[in-house]
Order: C-alpha cells, then sequence, then structure tokens
C-alpha cells in the first residue's frame, strides 16, 4: 500500500505470527480449526464470517433501531448491566418474531422491472454512458504516445510525474529489497521509523508551494544599514562622498527595488485620472462599426461559467455578437521565451505547470476555471479549442451576420454563408511577432479601412489607453473615431480617444509610451515615491523631453545613447525636485540636503538608520533601467508593425549601446540649463 509502512511492515510479521502460532499459541490454533474465532450462519460452505462482522450485522443493529432498541439512555449501573447482559437474548426473541409473524420483509426481485424502475436505470446508465464519453480518449491518434494523460480532464504528466507512476512497482521492489537488507544487517531496523515515499501523481502537482524569502530580506537590510556606516566612516575619513555615491553598494537599487528584492511598482490607474480630466468620458455613439475584446480580460469577468467547454465557448460567441457590431475581434496574448512580461507573470503566478488537452466540447472544465487562467499551457489549449469549435456548424446561430476575427498566433476570420460557418485565415490582420493583446488591438486599429467610422475597445487596462494615444499618428483611417470602455461592472467609463489626443497634441501623446515604460508599468520597475502626476506634470513642459521620449521607439536613434539618454537622465533629477543634470552629483546634493548637519552625535544616529531608496539611482543604476525602458518603447511605439522591434532581452546590452568615456560624457553630452528653461 502506497505511503503505509506500517500496514506493510506489520501484515508481514502478523502473517508469520500466524504460520508459527501452533509453535507459539497451541491453544489458539485448536480454537481456529474448530471455527471458534468465526460465526457460520448457514449450510453453505465457506460461509463463515469474522465474529465482529457479525455482531454489526446483527445484534447491533437491531439493538440501535428506535422500535425494537435503545429508547432512551440511563445512569442506572444495574440496568446498564442487564441490559448488556440481556442483548443477544433480546435480539433472537424479536428476529424470531418477526420471522414467525411475516413482518420481515424479503427482497422482492420483479421490484426492479416495475416501469418507474426501468426508467430509473435506464436515466442512470446513459448518465454513466455521457459522462464516459467526457473522458479524454486515450487511443486516440492525435494524443503524443511519449506522454501520460489524465484521461479525466486532458493533463498530461510531467516527466516526474511519468516516471513516478511508470517504474512505481520497481522502485516499490527496490525499497523492499534496501528494508530487508537493512533489517538483516541490523536488529532493531524493523521497528524503527520507515521514511514516507514522496507521491507524484496528477493530484500532487496541484499543490501549491510556498517560498519563503526572510533571509534575503534580512541580508539586503543588512545592506541598507552598511550604506549608511560606509556614508558616515567617508565623512570621518575624508573619503570622497560624492565618489562614493557614484556606486550603486547595494546588490539591489532601492530607488527601484524593495528590501526583498522586487520591482516598486505604481498606481498605473493614476494616468487614466490624469488623462481623462481633459475628455468628456460619456459622449459616445450607441453603435459601433467594430468592437475590439481583449480576450483573458473578458474571459477573467466571467459570471456562472458553463460546466463544459463548449457552454464556455458559446457563452464567448453570444457575448461577442450582443454588441451588435458588424465585426468584432477578440484578441489573445502569445506566450514567448525569454520575454520581458516573465517576471510580471511570475508574480502573477502565471506559469507553465502542467500539460493540457481539450478533446471536445463535452468536457467538463476544470472546477476552478479561475485558478486554471493561471497556467499558460491551459490557456494555450483552451485558446487553440475556440478556434476549432468556432469552425463547427454549433456557432451558425450565434454568428449571424457578425465579422469574427480571433487573434492568436494567426488571424482566424469567422463569418456565415450559405448556412455554413466558413473560417479564412487573414494574413493581414496576422501578427505572430506581438506577444501581449495590447499591441495587437493597436495593430489591428491602426489596420482599419476607410469605411469604418466608430471603434470600441472593451479592456480594462492602462496600457492600452497608453498605446493608443501613442500611435494615433499610425492610423491608416484618419477620420476613425476611437472610443475606450474602461473598467468593470459599475467603474464601467467610456474615453473618447480621438477627442483626447486632440486636446494633448501629437507631441505628448507619441512620448507617453516611453513616459510610462520610464516611470513604472507592468515588466518595468517604478522610482521610489515618485508616481506619475509630478513627472507627467514636468513632461507637459518640456517638448526636449517629449522629443527624447518619442526617440526612444526609434532603435537605430537609441543605439546612439549620447542624443537622448543624458536628457532622459536630468528628466529623472527633474523628478526628484534636483537642479543637476547628472544623477550622480544629484545623488550627493540629495544627500547633503536631507542629512546635512554640525552636529555629529545627530549625523551618526540619523544615518544608522538610513533609507537609501530616498536617492535617486545612480547613473549605471539608471543606465539599466533606459535600456529596459528603450526596449518596451521600441514595441509600444511600433505596434502598428507587423515585426515592432529588432531589439530582444538577449540583445538589448551594452553590446548593442555605444558607450561613450568619462569626458565625453562630461562635455559633450551636457545638455544647456539655459535652453531647457527657454523650452519651459
Amino acid at each position: 500500500m502506497t505511503n503505509q509502512p506500517n500496514y506493510s511492515r506489520w501484515l508481514i510479521k502478523y502473517h508469520d505470527n500466524l504460520l508459527k502460532v501452533g509453535l507459539t499459541h497451541p491453544s489458539i490454533e485448536k480454537f481456529m480449526k474448530d471455527g471458534y474465532l468465526g460465526i457460520k450462519r448457514t449450510d453453505k460452505s465457506f460461509s463463515r464470517q469474522p465474529t465482529d462482522l457479525v455482531l454489526e450485522q446483527t445484534i447491533n443493529a437491531d439493538a440501535g433501531k428506535r422500535l425494537t432498541g435503545v429508547i432512551q439512555f440511563t445512569h442506572s449501573i444495574s440496568a446498564r448491566q442487564r441490559w448488556a447482559r440481556s442483548h443477544d437474548i433480546r435480539t433472537t426473541i424479536i428476529s424470531h418474531t418477526l420471522d414467525i409473524t411475516g413482518l420481515r420483509r424479503k427482497n422482492d426481485v420483479s421490484a426492479d422491472l416495475e416501469e418507474h424502475a426501468i426508467k430509473r436505470d435506464s436515466a442512470q446508465l446513459w448518465k454513466f454512458i455521457n459522462t464516459f464519453e467526457k473522458f479524454l480518449n486515450p487511443f486516440m491518434l492525435d494524443l503524443n504516445k511519449d506522454c501520460l494523460y489524465n484521461i479525466g480532464n486532458g493533463t498530461v504528466a510531467s516527466i516526474a510525474v511519468q516516471d513516478y507512476l511508470l517504474n512505481f512497482i520497481e522502485s516499490g521492489e527496490r525499497l523492499k529489497e534496501n528494508f530487508i537488507t537493512e533489517c538483516s544487517q541490523n536488529g532493531k531496523r524493523f521497528e524503527e521509523r520507515i521514511a514516507q515515499v514522496k507521491i507524484m501523481n496528477f493530484a500532487s502537482e496541484k499543490k501549491k508551494k510556498k517560498i519563503k524569502v526572510g533571509d534575503k530580506v534580512h541580508e539586503i537590510r543588512v545592506q541598507r544599514d552598511f550604506f549608511g556606516r560606509l556614508l558616515a566612516l567617508s565623512i570621518q575619513h575624508n573619503i570622497d562622498l560624492e565618489k562614493t555615491l557614484s556606486y550603486p553598494i547595494t546588490t539591489v537599487p532601492l530607488s527601484l527595488c524593495h528590501e526583498d528584492g522586487t520591482i516598486h511598482k505604481t498606481q498605473k490607474s493614476a494616468m487614466v485620472e490624469i488623462l481623462k480630466a481633459n475628455v468628456n468620458c460619456e459622449d459616445v455613439p450607441r453603435r459601433f462599426d467594430v468592437v475590439i475584446f481583449d480576450g483573458f480580460f473578458l474571459l477573467h469577468t466571467f459570471k456562472n461559467i458553463p460546466k463544459t467547454f463548449g457552454g464556455i465557448s458559446k457563452k464567448i460567441m453570444s457575448l461577442l455578437t450582443a454588441t451588435h457590431a458588424s465585426r468584432v475581434d477578440i484578441i489573445f496574448d502569445q506566450y514567448f521565451s525569454p520575454s520581458i512580461k516573465d517576471y510580471e507573470r511570475a508574480k502573477r503566478q502565471e506559469v507553465r505547470t502542467i500539460n493540457y488537452f481539450i478533446t471536445g466540447p463535452e468536457q467538463i472544465r476544470p472546477v476552478d476555471f479561475m485558478k486554471e487562467l493561471r497556467n499558460i499551457q491551459f490557456k494555450e489549449a483552451f485558446v487553440d479549442f475556440l478556434i476549432t469549435h468556432w469552425s463547427t456548424n454549433e456557432m451558425i446561430e450565434f454568428i449571424g451576420n457578425t465579422t469574427v476575427n480571433l487573434n492568436y498566433k494567426q488571424c482566424h476570420t469567422y463569418s456565415v454563408h450559405n448556412n455554413s460557418v466558413i473560417v479564412d485565415i487573414n494574413d493581414d490582420l496576422s501578427c505572430q511577432h506581438h506577444e501581449e493583446a495590447d499591441t495587437k488591438i493597436i495593430y489591428h486599429t491602426c489596420q482599419m479601412d476607410e469605411d469604418v467610422s466608430d471603434v470600441l475597445i472593451k479592456t480594462c487596462d492602462t496600457d492600452i489607453l497608453i498605446l493608443l494615444l501613442g500611435n494615433m499618428d499610425h492610423l491608416h483611417n484618419n477620420n476613425l473615431k476611437i472610443y475606450m470602455e474602461y473598467g468593470t461592472n459599475n467603474c464601467k467609463k467610456s474615453i473618447n480617444i480621438s477627442e483626447l489626443y486632440t486636446k494633448l497634441g501629437p507631441s505628448i501623446c507619441q512620448s507617453l509610451p516611453g513616459f510610462h515604460a520610464l516611470t513604472g508599468c507592468d515588466f518595468n520597475p517604478s522610482f521610489s515615491r515618485r508616481g506619475k502626476k509630478k513627472p507627467f506634470q514636468i513632461l507637459q513642459k518640456s517638448s526636449v523631453y517629449q522629443k527624447a521620449f518619442i526617440e526612444l521607439g526609434n532603435a537605430e536613434i537609441v543605439q546612439k545613447k549620447e542624443k537622448n539618454f543624458p536628457i532622459l537622465e536630468k528628466f529623472v533629477c527633474q523628478m526628484y525636485g534636483l537642479k543637476s543634470s547628472k544623477l550622480n552629483n544629484s545623488r550627493y546634493e540629495k544627500f547633503l540636503a536631507t542629512y546635512k548637519t554640525t552636529n555629529p552625535k545627530v549625523f551618526m544616529k540619523k544615518v544608522v538608520s538610513y533609507d537609501s531608496s530616498n536617492l535617486p539611482p545612480c547613473q549605471r543604476e539608471l543606465h539599466q533601467q533606459l535600456l529596459r525602458t528603450a526596449y518596451i518603447t521600441n514595441i509600444w511605439r511600433n505596434c502598428h508593425l507587423k515585426e515592432p522591434t529588432i531589439l530582444t532581452p538577449e540583445n538589448n546590452d551594452e553590446e548593442n549601446i555605444v558607450e561613450e568615456s568619462d569626458d565625453d560624457e562630461n562635455s559633450d553630452s551636457e545638455i544647456s540649463d539655459d535652453a531647457e528653461e527657454n523650452e519651459c
């Protein structure tokens, strides 16, 4: 028995004792042969039953009935003794009375032939057949013969589970032989503890693993305190403090990350509130030519989820076509590796856990459907199922006169002609180099024809609002009016993107993707306690900063770092309220402004608990932030193209950026403060 070592061990011992009972306990052997340890109630052979089982089925059963047995309890000891002694006698009398009076009912074998019984049994049979048909067929030709499948839900076992289940008998035999060898070498081993074997099966893969980072947090806190003491020592021993502050010092840049190593996050929705204040949020048309849905956002808003995958598929299609638009697009994410989104997906616990196989529309969905959406492989299997199921004639009544586009790895177009569903691959809308649904939505919007006038985008993502404004100059249809339905339930707001673009102006809108990436998004850290509001006010006042953020979207300009990285460095200095255009100088300036004092005791007391997240990052730390920002901005500003950027997570490093010498940095890249003030 799996993980029941005591049963397995002592069962052998008891069996050995029984074999030797003639030598150890001769009297018990005689009782066993005479049948004293069992009761035979009939004349049939091999009908003897254990005594305890007979007691449960007869005496205790009759005594437990309210009409014939116990009707109340008493605290009288003598009464309890009389009841116990007469227990079997009363049961015998009751059984005999029921037999001679004909009150004991016998099984009626003809009862199963009654009409209602036949209907009941037939219903149960068909229910079993329907349930069984929903199981995965292990003999399907489409299945990978090298994988082990769970026929109940279609999941594929991991390599570890397959190895455990397929070698279960061999590993058990090996453990048994090891135990026997240990017992032969050590007489006390038999009674010692036997370690349980970790069970590896489909159920075990569902368990969550908790990871503690206490030691790591403690280590970084020590480094933080060490940073403060280092600053104090630099003053006491005449060390160049400004030079000291030009280095990161801590393993994790605390201006961009928390003490446990996770990145700082800012409230992205603050940008929506800032931008939404410039436009009327309610002036939207009732009908739209095209409606675009973020696919996984739509799934996360589901309520009353159907029990089968086919039911979910039909519900999604009914929600899409309920908009009464002539065209509906639903966009799904792809999952690349390596990816700029790996960190955020790990934080959301969106990982590739176990393979999933959906056999057909009648397959029962997982009990916790929302939890399963964290499994990337499940989401991929589900979208593949939608692509297949929507091509069947079951969807005719749902599609009707609507044209439905599903964009995943390719764009599949569904329409109904001659009472049949027609599926085409739309190469013009296919954008397999796009990873996020956000950029695919912008790509679809930019490709709209001249005959489309009003477009509605349904989502709850600040990034899409930023991307829409940042790519309005890339629209093929300049007369297109774009609206965005932002939020869920009673918090829905409709934003007129076209009107907002006109009020903000092209320069600010085109700089928004780079600004949003630098000041903090899903996969880029924000600056500690800086937020979005004040940096956006700085951006609005300076065309120099706007141009620098726009140029981040050009890979060729990014590779010539001297042109805009120093400008963005000064932008960060201004975010911290500092006059200098060099971050290393600004760190020194910020430190002195906060902790400068003529009393050494007061200084030492402050600096011991000093939090370096109050300082801006050093120049080297910002350089890495800007490299990541440039990569993100390249994708966002060029998502109207099939291939948004030539940069990748692997090559967006020092080799692709022209590094400067210290002398060049102090001379050629200097920004004129007077010119900047004039621009402001």
